[in-house]
């Protein structure tokens, strides 16, 4: 298995952001075979305009990446983030940890419905975590009350 260069990146803050985002010919490059990727995302700025999201950790995804069929690519990605979100009935902070494991694929034919469609010959996995994230932030949480027993 290769593993597959992703481009460093420096926000303001100094945080690195890495980009796994990859041209169709630096992936048809691996023949076929299977290759891995690891790295960060920070997503503060997307979390700006949603009210119930006080806080987000950076954003550890790993993954595998392979070709599996012409411009069809399949990518197994494991993600792990905290979120920072309000208690539905005190409004005090709740630390929400996130660990999931998605597979998507993706393909330059616009007429696969169940793949995301490869726009100017660019795989960009940020907008899939990031929409990851949002699909499994729960829709109110309440903080577990602790009992001594």
């Amino acid at each position: 298995m290769f593993d597959l260069p992703t481009e460093k990146v420096y926000n303001k803050k100094g945080y690195q952001v890495m980009k796994m985002k990859w041209s169709l010919q630096q992936l048809h490059k691996h023949n076929g075979k299977p290759f891995s990727f690891s790295g960060t995302f920070n997503f503060e700025k997307e979390i700006e305009n949603i009210s119930d999201i006080l806080g987000i950790s950076e954003v550890e995804v790993e993954g595998i990446g392979r070709n599996v069929f012409e411009d069809d690519f399949k990518f197994d990605l494991h993600i792990r983030a905290t979120l920072t979100l309000e208690d539905a009935r005190t409004l005090e902070p709740v630390l929400y940890p996130l660990d999931l494991e998605v597979s998507e694929v993706f393909s330059t034919n616009p007429d696969n419905a169940d793949a995301y469609f490869v726009e100017k010959n660019t795989i960009d996995l940020r907008p899939l975590v990031w929409e990851c994230i949002l699909l499994e932030k729960p829709m109110r949480i309440v903080k577990e009350e602790v009992t001594d027993n």
